[in-house]
C-alpha cells in the first residue's frame, strides 16, 4: 500500500498553437475551480488545478502533436492518500462481489481470499476515469461559460499509463470571436455551469434524456472530432435539433425555426433564424447526395470545387457559426434554469407565430 501513497494522477490540458494570430486561451476561470470539484467516489478528495511546467512534457508524452502549445498548459490532479485508497478499494470490492455473485457455483469460490488479495490495492483505472470525466466536465463547463477564452487541443494523462487519455479533445475553431459576437454568447460562471451539468449525474453516466443533456452529448462529439469542419457542422446541428425537439414530436425545419426564434433573446433573431434556414439547406444537400465532394480518403484534398454550389468539404465558416449557435442555445437553457422546455408554438398556415417558451 505504501507504494501507492502520495502518487499523483494527473491530466494535462494543452491549448492549440495559433498560427494566424495570438493565443487567447485564458485559464483563469478554469483555475478558479481548483478545490471546488471532488471525485465521484471520494467526496473529500478535491481536484487540484494548476499551471503546468511543460519542460519535459514533450519527451514524456510523445503522442502530442506539433500543433499543440505545450507552453501554456494546466493540470488536473489528485494525490493518492489513504482515504482515496480505502474508498476505491471498498468500491473495487463491491464491484468484485457483484461479479462473483453473478457466477455459477459460487460456493466453490473463496470470496474471503479474493477480498484479502485486494487489500492495499486500488482500481487505478476507476480513479483515472473519474478524474478524466471530472476534468473534462470542468473544461466543457468553462468552455460553455466562455467559449472564446477556453481552447483545448489535447489532454494527456500522467501517473497512470503515460499515454494520451483523450487523443483528440479539441474546442478550437476558426473565426470563433466573430461568430461568438454574432449569436451574442455570454460570459457565465464556470462553477455554476458545472453544477448545472452535474445536477444530472445519471444522464452523464447513462442515457441523456433531457433536451439540454442530449444537446451536451451531441456537442461533445465535436470535442473529439473537430478536425473536420463537416463533422463539427453535423454534430452541432444535431445538438441544435436535440434541444429544439421534444420527445413527442418530429419537428420539421419550419417548426425548428419557430422554436429557435422562441428560445433566442437577441435583437437580430430574424437574421439568425434566416441563417439557420440556410444551414438546413446545406444539411439536406449533404444528406440527399447533392453535394459534390472530391474523391479522397485523407485530408489533402479538402477544398472542394469553387464553381459548384455547396461543394466545399471544409466549410469552416459554416461549422463555426453552427457550433456557436449550438453553444448559444445551451447557454439559454442554463440561463432559464431548465433542462427541458415546452415550446408554445401556434401554426396557422402562413400566419405561424411563436408565443413563448415555457
Amino acid at each position: 500500500m505504501k507504494n501507492l501513497l502520495n502518487r499523483k494522477v494527473e491530466l494535462i490540458a494543452i491549448p492549440p498553437k495559433i498560427f494566424f494570430g495570438p493565443d487567447r486561451s485564458d485559464w483563469s476561470a478554469v483555475l478558479d475551480l481548483t478545490g471546488q470539484v471532488c471525485l465521484g467516489h471520494a467526496k473529500n478528495s478535491f481536484i487540484i488545478i494548476d499551471r503546468y511546467r511543460s519542460d519535459d512534457l514533450g519527451q514524456s508524452s510523445r503522442s502530442i502533436d506539433v500543433d499543440s502549445n505545450i507552453n501554456n498548459c494546466i493540470s488536473f490532479s489528485v494525490v493518492i492518500n489513504r482515504d482515496i485508497v480505502n474508498l476505491y478499494t471498498k468500491r473495487a470490492r463491491s464491484i468484485l462481489k457483484d461479479r462473483l455473485e453473478s457466477k455459477r457455483n459460487i460456493e466453490k469460490i473463496d470470496i474471503e481470499k479474493i477480498y484479502r488479495s485486494t487489500k492495499g490495492k486500488i482500481f487505478g483505472g476507476e480513479l483515472a476515469r473519474d478524474l478524466e470525466l471530472k476534468a473534462c466536465s470542468i473544461l466543457v463547463s468553462s468552455h460553455l461559460a466562455d467559449p472564446v477564452s477556453v481552447s483545448v487541443s489535447r489532454i494527456v494523462s500522467r501517473g497512470t499509463t503515460g499515454s494520451a487519455a483523450s487523443s483528440h479533445f479539441k474546442m478550437n475553431l476558426r473565426s470563433r470571436d466573430h461568430y461568438a459576437h454574432d449569436v451574442a454568447l455570454r460570459t457565465l460562471s464556470p462553477k455554476a455551469v458545472y453544477d448545472f451539468i452535474w445536477a444530472r449525474p445519471d444522464e452523464i453516466g447513462g442515457k441523456p434524456k433531457s433536451q439540454f443533456m442530449r444537446g451536451i452529448s451531441y456537442i461533445s462529439q465535436t470535442f473529439n472530432y473537430s478536425e473536420n469542419p463537416l463533422t463539427t457542422f453535423m454534430w452541432s446541428l444535431a445538438a441544435i435539433e436535440a434541444m429544439l425537439s421534444t420527445s413527442s414530436d418530429k419537428a420539421n425545419s419550419g417548426l425548428l425555426e419557430l422554436r429557435l426564434k422562441a428560445i433566442l433573446d437577441m435583437d437580430n433573431t430574424d437574421n439568425i433564424v434566416g441563417r439557420f434556414r440556410n444551414l438546413y439547406k446545406y444539411r439536406n444537400s449533404i444528406f440527399h447526395g447533392n453535394t459534390i465532394l472530391p474523391y479522397s480518403f485523407d485530408s489533402r484534398n479538402i477544398f472542394g470545387f469553387d464553381d459548384i454550389n455547396h461543394s466545399n468539404t471544409a466549410p469552416f465558416d459554416i461549422a463555426a457559426f453552427t457550433y456557436a449557435l449550438a453553444i448559444k442555445i445551451l447557454q439559454r437553457f442554463f440561463e432559464m434554469n431548465k433542462y427541458d422546455v415546452k415550446y408554445d408554438v401556434v401554426l396557422a398556415g402562413a400566419a405561424s407565430k411563436v408565443s413563448s417558451v415555457l
